[in-house]
């Protein structure tokens, strides 16, 4: 499958799970951060039994990548990001708060792509962003009651 294939199934997953977890925290009456820890403690289980077989890769990582992993995806995107995000739900309208977490997501990603890695943007790359931004402050200004 394509890279994209990908995408649109990691868009899938977290559309659909971010529903149910909406759901969860409101019919629980959970703080955010209980909901980010009960979503971690079985992604976790989870990832431990797929990744059983690639486990030795990580004495050959060394340890600068998996620093990077750690604070990259475990403390801002894993940790701050799913808290923050579990707030907004909690409080927010799935359609407002998904709509500005994932259409501004990868625009500070494709200007990191820029400004970090020196990647060379497309036109249609550029208007792809605008649009995204575009969307995101349209889901803001006529945002529910």
């Amino acid at each position: 499958m394509r890279a994209e294939g990908w995408a649109v199934l990691t868009a899938c997953c977290w559309g659909i799970g971010s529903l149910l977890e909406k759901r969860g925290v409101k019919i629980g009456g959970l703080a955010p951060v209980m909901g980010t820890t009960v979503r971690t403690a079985f992604s976790l289980l989870l990832l431990l039994a797929v990744s059983f077989p690639f486990w030795t890769q990580v004495r050959s990582a060394g340890l600068k990548s998996i620093a990077m992993i750690a604070v990259g995806g475990g403390v801002l995107a894993g940790g701050l990001g799913i808290i923050f995000l579990y707030t907004g739900l909690k409080s927010g309208h799935l359609s407002t708060v998904m709509t500005i977490a994932f259409c501004l997501a990868p625009v500070i990603g494709a200007a990191l792509g820029v400004l970090v890695l020196h990647e060379k943007l497309t036109p249609a790359q550029i208007l792809g962003i605008l649009l995204c931004v575009t969307g995101a402050a349209l889901v803001t200004y006529f945002k529910h009651a």
